[in-house]
């Protein structure tokens, strides 16, 4: 009967068994596991990906909340997607008539120019809507005229309002309106206006298309136009009484 073929008498030995009666496959086996355990082969896990060290994460947040705060100011703003510097200087401003806040008028101002008129702007043409609870540009601007623009969020502009009602009485020869853009019921527009004291007429722009037209997307915008409505200036932010009187007497001398 043959011998046993032994598979692994290439790797060195003796015979089939040794004086301790372990084949040499045994001690070969032996010398692998002594082998294994010194000298371990190296974890094969994929390395970690590094993370960034912690003197970054409050930057990171920074700029995170700084995003958020953009997104939530521009979302507020009644312009959608168009310049909101305001006119530029020698533009004519577009006609319009919206319902005035002291006024009983509900719904959007009408902003038609001319017949046949676009849809969602109004039916007939703005300048032919007359009615002493309606503000109507093509009225006001016959005459210089200073036009605030106003918003309910994204900053405290009624001092505004309140500054170019003082200085109003100085330059009797110029008209003084503002455009209020806000959803607020009537009634509570009418409050705020009466509780302000505001005697110029203030016109509601409920769905921010006067404002958009207009290139508003800064609080308070102040335009101010040469009789005919030919933009002069236009002023973003806040203006002092100085400032007002300064722009507004302008007009009157170059009337």
């Amino acid at each position: 009967m043959p011998e046993r073929e032994d598979r692994f008498s290439d790797l060195g030995g003796g015979g089939p068994e040794d004086a301790d009666g372990r084949s040499p496959a045994e001690r070969i086996g032996d010398r692998l596991a002594e082998r294994d355990r010194s000298h371990p082969e190296p974890d094969e896990r994929p390395p970690e990906v590094p993370r960034p060290g912690n003197r970054y994460a409050w930057l990171v947040g920074i700029v995170m909340l700084m995003a958020i705060a953009v997104l939530l100011i521009t979302t507020a703003l009644p312009h959608r997607g168009e310049g909101v510097l305001g006119l530029k200087p020698g533009k004519r401003l577009p006609d319009f008539a919206a319902p005035l806040a002291l006024g009983h008028l509900e719904g959007d101002a009408n902003l038609c120019q001319r017949r046949p008129c676009p849809k969602g702007s109004g039916r007939v043409p703005a300048c032919e809507l007359r009615s002493r609870e309606v503000l109507n540009l093509c009225a006001l601007r016959r005459r210089p005229l200073v036009l605030t623009f106003v918003f309910d969020r994204g900053a405290d502009c009624f001092p505004q309002v309140d500054r170019t009602e003082r200085v109003r009485s100085k330059v009797p020869r110029v008209r003084f309106a503002t455009v209020y853009f806000s959803r607020k019921d009537q009634e509570e527009i009418s409050r705020i206006v009466r509780n302000r004291g505001w005697k110029q007429p203030v016109g509601v722009d409920r769905d921010g298309q006067v404002t958009n037209r207009y290139g508003v997307g800064v609080c308070p915008t102040t335009v101010f136009a040469r009789a005919g409505g030919r933009v002069s200036a236009t002023k973003l932010g806040n203006l002092t009484e100085d400032e007002l009187l300064r722009q507004a007497s302008r007009l009157e001398s170059r009337r």
